[in-house]
């Protein structure tokens, strides 16, 4: 009951010391503020990174499994006819497969024409990769049995060649071949010239022909499950080891290691930036010390008085420990405040911010551990203060 007694006693005390010097207090606090409002911020940019990417990747689906060849290593590839086979002898494993070309191609109508992303697939690719269209159709059996001439465009080349009106059925040029419109893709970018708004889709076999290549460098497959994601994996990497009779020149991969690469990846930067961030609070600390010390010396006679009356070593001790824990939980709050309120600027700057509410409490904690252990050097030398000396100081 007496610590208690004691304890608000010396919280008074320190929050009349603190009001009594509004300005040095500021001042004082200011190096928290800063440190806590830094690091929330920042791991906060980094967790909105993190989760930008995390979405996107995700979108992609997390079944997806992406088989690639590397051109420079390797000039064999494997068949589609054969891949395909394999899929459907592994159906615990895998459900479904599309190949992927991906190229550039000038595309015109009338006097307009541009540079665009040339992608040839086949209808599998729709489901795989989770296709939106805002009309029309996507690519079918038919239009890849036939080498039909037809085209999925994106927004930008919707509003770019046929002002936003709808193209189905309108025809545009690409590379001088004739092409009939009849999909229009979801836009998913800004729809600018450099986006992913930027693009047109037509049949593999088309683009076999059309450019005068057979390879194909990339197949997308889809796992049966998400279970059984890391197995599919390694048997695809497995068989095609088989079939071109080595290990090297292609590569296997799926979202899933991708997410957890980037998770990874992600965690370190953010460890990072706190660490940078939490560098102003030591340095904020180093200040409460400053302070302190400043104060115990403007104090003595004070403290000489107080140990006349009967207060102990220890309550000198409490009395300026409390002082600067006060300081730094004030500060602190403080800097959780300002994090905070940095987030809706960061959002208008069209940048994505995530709260980490754990590193808004570590912060914080870290803000008061500092207020403790920058507060005990001064609090100390107030308390062995000797009584006689202190009521001779001026």
């Amino acid at each position: 009951m007496r610590f208690f007694t004691k304890l608000i006693q010396s919280i008074k005390m320190a929050m009349k010391s603190i009001t009594g010097n509004k300005g040095r207090s500021a001042l004082t606090m200011l190096g928290i503020i800063i440190g806590v409002g830094s690091v929330i911020l920042l791991t906060g940019i980094g967790g909105g990174a993190t989760k930008t990417i995390t979405d996107q990747l995700s979108a992609m689906g997390t079944k997806l499994i992406t088989v690639s060849f590397n051109r420079r290593f390797t000039t064999r590839t494997v068949d589609y006819d054969d891949l395909k086979e394999y899929v459907e002898d592994n159906p615990d494993l895998l459900s479904n497969l599309t190949p992927y070309i991906s190229g550039t191609a000038q595309v015109k109508s009338g006097s307009t024409n541009f540079s665009t992303s040339l992608d040839a697939t086949d209808p599998a690719y729709e489901s795989i990769k989770s296709v939106t269209l805002t009309e029309g159709r996507f690519i079918n059996q038919s239009d890849v049995d036939n080498y039909s001439y037809v085209a999925i465009i994106g927004t930008y080349i919707q509003q770019t060649l046929f002002g936003g009106m709808s193209p189905i059925g309108e025809t545009i040029k690409l590379n001088g071949k004739q092409f009939k419109i009849i999909g229009v893709y979801s836009e998913t970018g800004d729809s600018t010239e450099t986006s992913q708004d930027n693009k047109v889709t037509i049949p593999y076999t088309t683009a076999q022909r059309f450019l005068k290549n057979k390879t194909i460098s990339t197949y997308y497959l889809e796992g049966s499950s998400e279970d059984v994601i890391d197995i599919a994996v390694d048997n695809v990497e497995t068989y095609i080891t088989r079939k071109l009779g080595s290990d090297s020149g292609f590569s296997v991969s799926s979202v899933s290691e991708m997410l957890d690469t980037m998770d990874e990846i992600t965690d370190t930067m953010t460890s990072l930036l706190a660490g940078i961030a939490a560098i102003s609070l030591v340095v904020g600390g180093i200040g409460v010390m400053n302070i302190m010390t400043v104060s115990v010396s403007e104090r003595t006679r004070e403290i000489g008085i107080r140990k006349a009356i009967g207060a102990r070593t220890t309550d000198i001790l409490l009395q300026f420990l409390i002082e600067s824990i006060i300081l730094s939980a004030i500060g602190g709050i403080l800097g959780v405040g300002l994090g905070l309120g940095l987030g809706p600027l960061v959002k208008s700057a069209g940048m994505e911010y995530a709260v980490q509410l754990n590193m808004v409490l570590i912060s914080f904690c870290f803000s008061l551990a500092i207020g403790v252990f920058f507060g005990i050097a001064p609090a100390k030398k107030a308390a062995k203060l000797n009584p006689i000396d202190a009521l001779r100081s001026e």
